[in-house]
């Protein structure tokens, strides 16, 4: 009789990976939390490559990603967790993406398919007002980026994302200085500035950096070259910046001389920094991203339309939630979310001298009538 082993083994191995998975996407939440969105994104595609199907790890990447502003990669993992399983906050994550892209068209179906997943309501009948908002002033549905018969919501990319970036040389260099852009993010100790320009060779990028700057060459195909040069908001550690060179970008890491947050990304290299989660003494910002249109009146009447709506049950203890959120400290907040992600949502602390030095993960217990179990 054949023996059962090579089963055993096959069984073993299947739960090992599971296993790998649910840590690296654990490791992903925990990164996030931290405010360490590089990091994030990095666990969640671990987690992809033991679990190419995880509608979780594609959604948390999408959320981290759109916190460092690349909404159409966002948009994509997004999408792919859609297709795979459905979620109100997957369905939110492709409205956030479509709604900075300029698509509100899109961007209201999602909001609107997240609604029909979810009980806390509030903040997605907000976006839906937005979009409302954005589409009568255009006049037409025509920021959209699909037609009608095929949403976002549920598309997905050819194939799942590889294992590894392809090599530079795969892929063709731009010759269009116009065509190549720049986004960026911030963490505590850096800003990160990405130049999106395909198959460029380590020979044709030039990077140099200085106490209140960078500036970029790239050397296109032909004679056409690009060139980015930016005068930071606040001084840099020039001897701790540095860069990188990827098949579909070239990846800037500035270090901060001063830990904090900055206003914004250019500036005179005077600019002061401030904590993570605290209001920048500036003026107010009305206008959303993806959008040309001054939101003051309409928050406004957002907000009395809101204050009319009276919550009800697991609604209510949200929007409780929420509020003890909104008026907490940096440390509260980052208690709160690092309880309730790495403990699978069965602990909500605001006491962050003990949350940091806990791990939920090896200590936590299942609600009454249950148990933990692992993956496989």
């Amino acid at each position: 009789l054949p023996t059962p082993l090579p089963v055993c083994r096959q069984a073993q191995q299947e739960s090992a990976i599971m296993e790998a998975a649910r840590d690296a996407l654990f490791a992903g939440h925990s990164a996030f939390v931290d405010d360490d969105f590089e990091l994030a994104v990095q666990r969640y595609s671990d987690a992809l490559c033991a679990d190419p199907n995880s509608a979780d790890a594609f959604s948390s990447r999408a959320a981290a990603r759109l916190k460092m502003h690349q909404h159409e990669l966002a948009l994509s993992d997004a999408s792919r967790a859609v297709g795979i399983t459905p979620s109100a906050n997957s369905h939110k994550r492709v409205g956030l993406a479509c709604f900075a892209l300029g698509r509100f068209q899109d961007a209201r179906e999602a909001f609107s398919s997240a609604l029909e997943l979810s009980s806390p309501r509030a903040e997605l009948k907000r976006w839906v007002r937005k979009c409302d908002a954005e589409l009568s002033s255009s006049g037409s549905a025509g920021t959209s980026g699909s037609s009608a018969s095929t949403p976002p919501t549920t598309a997905q990319p050819a194939a799942p994302p590889p294992a590894a970036p392809p090599a530079p040389s795969a892929t063709a260099q731009p010759t269009d200085p116009s065509k190549i852009r720049h986004e960026w993010y911030q963490t505590m100790t850096h800003v990160v500035v990405s130049v999106i320009a395909r198959g460029m060779s380590n020979d044709a990028v030039n990077v140099s950096f200085s106490d209140t700057g960078v500036h970029l060459t790239l050397d296109l195909n032909g004679s056409a070259s690009y060139k980015l040069d930016l005068r930071t908001f606040a001084k840099l550690d020039a001897d701790g910046c540095k860069y990188s060179v990827g098949a579909a970008k070239i990846e800037v890491k500035l270090k901060k001389q001063v830990s904090g947050k900055w206003e914004k990304l250019e500036g005179d290299g005077t600019g002061s920094t401030a904590e993570f989660n605290t209001v920048v003494d500036a003026a107010p910002r009305s206008v959303y991203s993806g959008s040309s249109k001054n939101w003051d009146a309409i928050d406004s009447d957002l907000t009395k339309k809101e204050e009319e709506e009276k919550p009800e049950g697991e609604e209510a203890l949200n929007k409780l939630f929420r509020d003890i959120y909104s008026k907490a400290d940096e440390n509260t907040r980052r208690a709160m979310n690092k309880s309730f992600q790495t403990s699978g949502g069965t602990v909500l602390s605001t006491n962050w001298g003990e949350v940091s030095e806990a791990d939920y993960e090896k200590t936590r217990t299942a609600p009454d009538g249950q148990e933990w179990k692992k993956w496989g």
